[in-house]
C-alpha cells in the first residue's frame, strides 16, 4: 500500500508534506506510511479519496476497481463536479508543464 501511495503522490506532484498534512499526521508518521511501517487506516482512505479522489481498493489491493468513463462522467455529472474536474485537470496540466 505504502509504495502505491507514494506512487500517486509522486505522480500528481504533490510533496510529503502535503499529504501529510492533508491527512492530519506528522511527515515522519507519513514517511512509515509510504515505507509500509505503518497501514491507513480507514478514515485515512476516506480523506484520501473525498480530496484526491484516490480509489481506496487499489491503495489496498493494487486493482482499480473500474474503469473511468470520462463521456460518461461529463455528460452525468452536476454542472458543479464538472467544474471542478475540469479544474483538476487544468492544473494537473500546468503542473506538468512547469516541469
Amino acid at each position: 500500500m505504502g509504495r502505491r501511495l507514494r506512487e500517486i503522490r509522486v505522480n500528481c506532484r504533490y510533496t510529503q508534506e502535503q499529504f501529510a498534512e492533508t491527512l492530519g499526521v506528522g511527515v515522519e508518521h507519513y514517511r512509515k506510511l509510504e515505507n509500509g511501517d505503518y497501514g491507513l487506516q480507514p478514515e485515512k482512505l476516506l480523506i484520501l479519496y473525498q480530496i484526491y479522489k484516490i480509489d481506496p481498493t487499489y491503495l489496498i489491493t493494487g486493482e482499480n476497481k473500474e474503469t473511468f468513463d470520462l463521456e460518461m462522467f461529463l455528460a452525468n455529472c452536476h454542472h458543479k463536479d464538472r467544474d471542478d474536474f475540469l479544474e483538476q485537470v487544468f492544473r494537473y496540466m500546468r503542473k506538468r508543464m512547469l516541469k
